[in-house]
């Protein structure tokens, strides 16, 4: 029962200093973030995708134009392959991430559209360049 308590306590003090998003992206890809303040948030993805190693992103972005339709972010951010094999590093690349958030419905707030380019700063041969990625996300407010 205290676990459970002390759980609850954690969730409901959490939501009420920052806003949590969940997307799901088209290529496999599932992120959860979480708005330290107006302007920075920061999201962590798993790739979910079978036919590849498990990699994780982490990435910090800054809300630099904000409307009542759409928000624009850009950041920075470093793509890890936490359970590594011998034949790929732990650090796989660092990226810049250019992201916009479209909420298209006026009556349904929390939900979104996510649309982003991402360039990829990677140490294995011919790895660099932009990948591109569409999504889906659920805004908790």
């Amino acid at each position: 029962m205290k676990k459970i308590l002390f759980v609850a306590l954690l969730l409901t003090t959490i939501s009420s200093y920052g806003q949590f998003k969940i997307t799901g992206y088209f290529d496999a890809e599932i992120g959860i973030n979480y708005a330290f303040s107006e302007n920075f948030q920061a999201e962590l993805r798993v790739n979910d995708n079978l036919g590849i190693e498990f990699n994780t992103e982490l990435s910090l972005l800054y809300k630099f134009v904000s409307k009542e339709d759409y928000n624009l972010n850009f950041g920075m951010g470093v793509s890890t392959f936490p359970f590594h094999s011998k034949n790929i590093k732990f650090f796989e690349s660092f990226y810049l991430p250019l992201q916009i958030e479209i909420t298209p419905f006026k009556e349904v707030r929390n939900f979104g559209l996510v649309l982003e380019s991402t360039y990829h700063f990677s140490d294995i041969n011919n790895a660099s360049g932009i990948r591109n990625s569409i999504g889906i996300r659920y805004i908790f407010k």
